[in-house]
């Protein structure tokens, strides 16, 4: 039975490119959303990459149940495109709940942890169904847009065909569109919240746009069954060259499941030889979506030959397991053995080389397995089923396969085989799927045309991997793990035993034992009664290790890379003073953000490692809401020490994080671990206002320090280590801005001026920079200091001692003989006997 149906005649040749435009920047907001969302929850879920994934995994799990009842229901709108707009005007305001959403999940997140537990089997699936929760709602509505505008302009299969992979080739440009102007311009600029309001005006601009190219329809009668709409199948495009149900089902999963898993695996490829930052990952995205969008246009050229469509699939999958089972070779041989690209190149030659090595190794291979999913259009079943329940079926299917595969890559894959294999295994994947689909076809008949698909598993297979690690000639791997957090190794260089991450990142070494210890003593020194201390980031152990000198009864040690545990037990346990023995000791896996956020534990002393400034993520743990939460974990006449990397931050980065740190705590002293012109590493003590250094409770927490016993008659020379108010620099740090979660100033900026100091055009603070630095921060050694003033003059002599001493070091490394004579002079005349050895020597006894 059928009815006359009056309707909105299809858009097709009159405004389809409208339309085109209108899907294109529908990506680029997509694309936006996606990448603020991660952000936001990143912050409150802790950027560990199981959080990470139950926040994907949410995502794309929206948009399979999109793709299915949506796409099922498409063929019931008697107006698609209106549907889209109003759709996409749902993802604009579904996305404006996400912000109180948030803000809710922050409240009572630590009673749900009170509650629940801090079991990370019970916390991950809290946080999937909360990030589900947050996102089911636009997410949703996104993975139904492309089912529904299939159903609009899919009259018939050819028209599905061509017009759909257009479609989607367009959209997905545009997502790379989205993820170029989000890391390198609109959150730098901007900051988050304007970015992410901007993604929410522009979805509503689209959504208004297509309701209005719908009224613009003209009104014509057509014939429609009133129980089903269903799709005409193009003549040269019917037959047995069809996918079947079960063949079609498969290969939608699997190229979901398989580009997504590449993709994680390749960004862990890239980070063995990047700076790692916010802008080389964006720019490994760029590209990855860019190749995506170029595979729907190779895609909507193909639909268009003659050739069977399991013969082209048969041929995709099989060039696409042959590039991207070569893909490490290829980018071993580019990068010159895992070298790090472009050290010295300043920031614009450095983007380039990145981009130009995605370009070489990531692009071939994503064209091509960018162009089966689209390619689905054409060979999808032939059946009488409406254009937008079989692009909702694929979408269903596909976007299923991306909820899996990232999942499988990074946790079951790199941590059972490693990142070469993992790339060998996704390669043949590929291969053995072509082999499939072909035998589903022919049987054992043409088997010569098996030899593409054959030879390409066979010589996946045979391939030498690179090596996981650049190793100079006095080097030698003693031990590696890998995991989606990154590569972590231990490397024996003569005596010394680092321990790295990502190749070029050292996390700690056996040789600089005394100064990690000093990142500890510091802070637990100048405490009257340090019992419960924290450590966000543990790296060797050897820093919280040496809390255990002291009289304390808990020290908590948290760690975002989660081998990083095993590996310091390992191989630092010598030096780490029985941190994974001791009872008071705990170690806890987790992001130090989302720690604080969890606990409700009060803490004496809360201690920030030396977290590198440039490196993505690390950012948030210098921003204001960081530093404001440690603040409130803090019991009455706690201490919260920031150590920074001076030989890492260019004075800008420093002066930012100096004010965002002095815009939380009331009173910010300045202290240094060690007295290197070099690899100077010095801390930020906030405390409350009117604090005081207190003779006392040096005198009794120097023997934990020296582990001699209180002696009354002997100077404690805590001063050494001092450098001074940050209220000295005040006037410096009052127009600077702040580093918060909405401004990343750090985690843009970093990168930039860190490229630009490699490559001579902007400075370290070392060397000369760094005594300017200090001379500054001291005010003349700090005589009139009010913290200082409950200490003797006998002790308060020894700050200028110590900038003295640090520019006696500086004399003798460059070989001024005379300067550090004078210099000594003058340590001798301050305190007699400071100096024992030959001047030459540089020893401090």
């Amino acid at each position: 039975m059928s009815k006359e149906i009056r309707t909105k005649a299809p858009l097709y040749a009159d405004h389809f490119i409208l339309l085109c435009i209108l899907f294109f920047l529908s990506g680029t907001a997509g694309l936006i959303f996606q990448v603020i969302w991660m952000y936001r929850l990143g912050l409150v879920f802790g950027n560990a990459a199981y959080a990470t994934a139950a926040t994907l995994s949410a995502f794309f799990l929206g948009l399979a149940l999109g793709g299915w009842f949506l796409g099922r229901a498409s063929a019931k709108f008697r107006r698609p495109l209106k549907m889209y707009g109003l759709m996409e005007l749902g993802v604009a305001l579904t996305a404006l709940l996400f912000v109180p959403g948030l803000e809710f999940y922050e409240m009572y997140y630590a009673e749900s942890i009170s509650f629940l537990g801090n079991s990370k089997g019970i916390l991950l699936p809290m946080k999937f169904i909360f990030s589900a929760l947050l996102l089911i709602l636009p997410s949703f509505l996104m993975g139904g847009t492309f089912p529904v505008l299939s159903q609009y302009i899919g009259k018939n299969r050819t028209q599905l065909s061509k017009r759909g992979t257009a479609l989607y080739a367009v959209n997905t440009v545009g997502a790379a569109l989205g993820a170029l102007l989000t890391g390198f311009y609109l959150i730098l600029e901007y900051g988050v919240s304007f970015t992410y309001y901007l993604a929410v005006a522009l979805m509503f601009s689209i959504g208004l746009l297509a309701v209005v190219l719908d009224s613009l329809s003209t009104p014509t009668t057509v014939v429609r069954k009133t129980s089903r709409t269903s799709i005409t199948q193009g003549k040269s495009f019917g037959g047995p060259s069809k996918l079947g149900n079960l063949q079609f089902i498969i290969v939608a999963f699997s190229s979901g499941a398989l580009a997504l898993s590449v993709e994680t695996l390749w960004t862990q490829m890239f980070a063995q030889v990047l700076q790692n930052s916010v802008y080389s990952f964006a720019l490994i995205l760029v590209v990855f979506l860019l190749a995506l969008g170029m595979g729907g246009f190779l895609s909507h050229l193909l639909v268009r030959s003659r050739m069977g469509s399991n013969r082209v699939i048969v041929l995709l999958l099989s060039i696409a397991a042959v590039f991207i089972g070569i893909s490490p070779t290829i980018f071993n041989l580019a990068t010159n053995g895992l070298e790090y690209v472009a050290m010295g190149a300043s920031w614009h030659t450095y983007v380039w080389a990145v981009f130009k090595l995605a370009l070489l190794v990531v692009l071939p291979p994503t064209v091509v397995l960018g162009a089966v999913f689209p390619f689905l259009l054409k060979a999808a079943p032939v059946t009488n089923r409406p254009a937008g329940r079989i692009v909702g079926v694929l979408v269903f299917f596909n976007s299923l396969g991306s909820f899996a595969g990232p999942a499988i890559a990074g946790f079951v894959l790199l941590d059972i085989l490693g990142l070469w294999n993992s790339v060998k295994v996704i390669a043949i994947f590929y291969g053995i799927l072509a082999v499939w689909v072909f035998f589903s076809f022919y049987g054992e008949k043409k088997n010569v045309r098996l030899l593409l698909p054959i030879l390409a598993v066979s010589g996946i297979l045979l391939l030498k991997n690179p090596p996981l690690l650049r190793l100079e000639t006095d080097e030698k791997l003693l031990d590696s793990w890998q995991s989606s957090d990154g590569v972590v190794s231990i490397v024996r260089k003569s005596k010394n035993i680092q321990m790295r991450l990502d190749n070029f990142y050292v996390l700690g070494d056996s040789e600089s034992v005394l100064v990690e210890q000093m990142q500890a003593h510091v802070p637990l020194m100048i405490h009257p009664a340090p019992k419960k201390v924290a450590f966000l980031g543990m790296g060797t152990g050897i820093t919280a290790g040496a809390a255990l000198y002291h009289d304390v009864e808990k020290v908590v040690a948290v760690e975002l890379v989660s081998n990083v545990i095993p590996a310091a037990q390992g191989y630092f346990s010598p030096w780490a003073n029985g941190l994974f023995q001791d009872s008071r000791a705990s170690i806890v896996a987790d992001d130090g953000r989302n720690f604080l956020l969890g606990t409700k534990e009060q803490f004496d002393v809360i201690v920030g490692d030396l977290f590198t400034p440039w490196h993505a993520g690390t950012g948030s743990l210098y921003s204001l809401e960081h530093f404001e939460q440690a603040k409130k974990r803090l019991g009455a006449g706690g201490v919260f020490a920031q150590w920074l990397p001076l030989y890492q931050l260019t004075p800008e980065n420093f002066y930012t994080i100096a004010a965002t740190f002095a815009a939380v705590f009331p009173h910010v002293t300045l202290w240094r671990a060690d007295f290197s012109a070099t690899r100077a590493s010095i801390v930020l003590i906030g405390q409350e206002a009117g604090a005081q250094l207190d003779e006392d409770t040096l005198r009794r927490n120097i023997v934990h320090v020296t582990g001699g016993q209180d002696n009354q008659d002997k100077s404690h020379m805590a001063g050494l280590f001092y450098l001074g108010n940050l209220n000295n620099i005040g006037n410096r740090l009052s127009h600077v801005e702040l580093n918060t979660d909405d401004r990343r100033a750090i985690e843009f900026k970093a990168p930039i001026l860190s490229q630009q100091a490699n490559a001579g055009r902007a400075n370290y603070i070392v060397g000369k920079e760094l005594a300017n630095l200090f001379v500054e921060i001291s005010d003349n050694f700090s005589r009139n200091d009010p913290y200082l003033s409950g200490l003797p003059i006998d002790e308060i002599k020894f700050v200028e001692v110590g900038a003295l001493y640090f520019r006696y070091l500086q004399y003798i490394d460059q070989r001024k003989d005379v300067m550090a004579k004078k210099t000594y002079d003058k340590i001798q005349t301050l305190a007699p006997g400071f100096l024992k050895k030959d001047i030459k020597t540089g020893e401090l006894q």
